[in-house]
């Protein structure tokens, strides 16, 4: 896909709801006529990010990015632009001609080459013969054969190379199976060998339902290793998401809670047992990228992992890492300590379950008591010492005045010690690092004099009511803007009223401008576009105007100056008509 024409794109952008485009990711809340959510773009605890619908744009105060939907898809994906305008195309149904473009075409066969191995594995699980034992392993799983098909589940035979000659005809087939991490290169002599082998297949999607990855299962306990996940591609980042993310997403904003387990198979078993807004981390511990991606739609994060050692260690990272996000995470543990979410939810029944959801503890009482547990009262002097160093990393991180105090005071207890020792103990905060300190610097805009402000009045009206712009057009030019940003603006609106025929449109404004701060500065004053003016609008021109010749004024009487200095008549007499037809200009304009 080469040139894609500008009247395609405005078919596009009108026949698609940014709404719904961003609500794919964020969580997004009413408020007044525009929508509001927590930023996907930079860490937040306060909602910042404002998408306006009837503008078809968002802006969020606390990182600066703004722009229309294409530019929301590229930044957020990771996409380029004809990326972006294909993907919306298609689920507008608006065909594109066709145009070569082999970067856009790589990437596409990625995906394609991808659900053909995600089909052939299906097949291969329906096998008469060959799927036999993997069908029977998912009967013992409880997995029913709707729920196998509901997340396209496979085997891959017990073969090293079925992928590689099914798929492989040619150099540029095998090349781009070892690009979608299906096959790897032999370590002796030529050719290719499969990545999975003998394993049951669970293929890992994007938001979109694109197959990104797979997940394979060992069937024989002494098989190792347990999962398999796909190597990191071009399409899959396994810290930016999360196994049945695109199926939980609506229970997650609808019950405001979200259910996180390690394998996949605990993930399936409890959405085939009612429990839908269940996630799965992708093989490693939960990341910061997930917790913040989770953060964005639902307030109520339910840790639910195994009761093991290993469990126990994911579950503090995962508490480690949700304090920087507005999350209220809460620890699941099971009576029996050898269960899971599987073999629970299994025996004991979806209800059953909810009920551990109900009891499930704070992470400050989890915290307390992992650090806690086995110790006896009295405890000696050491041993306390030995505590609070360990409590010193807690409570500090703790943003809630009431938890933090709740806290000390379980602690408090525990040790038998005077709280108000204890909060004198761990009041001392752990000092803003300078990078923070530069982040929160470059997100806060400086004061803005009068004369800029007036500048931002005049386009945040031109935006709002464009037919007035030819009448003062005669009056006002790219110069009369002192801030470079905002003349460029102003440039902007200008070109695109006279390109579209007096229909002007934001988000095609900010999708004609080419530098980031320009876009991240319109849409921000498109965000703002009900703050009012202290003045009518033509005084606000009038005001611009005039600032502008009194500079003008002011440089020819240095000029004059200067020549008056050399002896220049003719130069004077020059500059001095010159400053005549400028005061004249200032009598009219007042």
């Amino acid at each position: 896909m080469g040139f894609i024409s500008s009247e395609i794109i405005a078919l596009i952008r009108e026949r698609t709801d940014i709404i719904q485009i961003i609500g794919e990711h964020v969580r997004l809340n009413p408020s007044g006529t525009t929508y509001k959510a927590l930023c996907p773009f930079h860490k937040e605890k306060t909602p910042s990010f404002h998408v306006i619908p009837d503008k078809q744009i968002y802006h969020c105060f606390g990182c600066g990015k703004g722009g229309d939907v294409f530019s929301f898809l590229m930044e957020l994906e990771h996409l380029s632009f004809p990326e972006a305008v294909k993907f919306l195309a298609n689920r507008s149904g608006i065909e594109i001609p066709k145009e070569y473009d082999p970067e856009a075409e790589k990437k596409a066969d990625l995906y394609n080459y991808l659900d053909m191995a995600a089909r052939f594995y299906e097949a291969c699980l329906y096998d008469n013969t060959a799927g036999a034992a993997a069908r029977e392993y998912l009967k013992k799983r409880n997995i029913t054969s709707d729920t196998a098909k509901k997340f396209r589940i496979g085997l891959a035979p017990n073969a090293w190379d079925s992928i590689a000659n099914r798929f492989g005809k040619t150099s540029d087939d095998l090349n781009n199976l070892e690009r979608a991490g299906l096959v790897k290169p032999r370590g002796q002599g030529e050719g290719y060998y499969d990545v999975f082998r003998n394993r049951l297949i669970i293929p890992i999607v994007d938001v979109h339902g694109r197959v990104v990855a797979f997940g394979g299962r060992v069937m024989s306990p002494e098989d190792e290793p347990k999962y398999l996940n796909s190597p990191e591609t071009e399409t899959f980042n396994k810290r930016k998401l999360l196994f049945n993310f695109r199926e939980a997403l609506s229970a997650a904003r609808r019950l405001n809670s979200i259910v996180v387990v390690e394998g996949y198979l605990d993930a399936i078993s409890l959405y085939q047992n009612g429990i839908k807004n269940v996630v799965a981390t992708l093989g490693t511990a939960i990341s910061a990228e997930q917790i913040h991606m989770l953060a964005r739609n639902c307030e109520i994060l339910y840790l639910c992992y195994d009761g093991d050692a290993a469990g126990q260690r994911a579950t503090l990272r995962a508490i480690s890492l949700q304090k920087d996000a507005p999350v209220n995470a809460r620890v699941v543990a099971f009576p029996d300590p050898s269960d899971d979410p599987d073999s629970f939810v299994s025996r004991e029944g979806a209800e059953s379950f909810k009920k551990l959801l109900e009891k499930a503890s704070d992470i400050y009482t989890f915290l307390i008591e992992t650090h806690t547990r086995g110790l006896k009262p009295p405890l000696e002097i050491p041993v306390k010492e030995k505590l609070i160093q360990e409590f010193k990393e807690l409570v500090p991180a703790i943003h809630s005045s009431i938890a933090r105090s709740e806290v000390i005071r379980k602690i408090s207890k525990l040790l038998d010690m005077d709280p108000h020792v204890l909060e004198k103990e761990f009041e001392g905060r752990e000092p803003l690092r300078s990078d923070d300190t530069q982040k929160k610097r470059t997100f806060i805009s400086p004061a803005l004099n009068a004369e800029v402000q007036r500048q931002e009045w005049v386009l945040k009206h031109l935006l709002e009511h464009p037919e007035e712009l030819d009448r003062i057009r005669a009056l006002l030019g790219p110069g009369d803007f002192s801030d470079p940003r905002l003349k460029k603006i102003f440039e902007a609106i200008s070109f695109q009223q006279e390109a579209a025929g007096g229909s002007l449109k934001p988000a095609e404004i900010l999708a004609a401008l080419d530098e980031t701060t320009l876009v991240s500065r319109l849409s921000e004053l498109i965000t703002t576009l009900e703050d009012r003016p202290p003045e009518p609008f033509m005084e606000c021109v009038k005001g611009l105007v005039k600032t502008r010749l009194e500079a003008e004024l002011k440089t020819l009487q240095q000029r004059i100056r200067e020549a008056e200095s050399g002896g220049d008549d003719s130069r004077i007499a020059q500059l001095s008509m010159e400053q005549i037809d400028l005061k004249r200009k200032m009598d009219i304009l007042y």
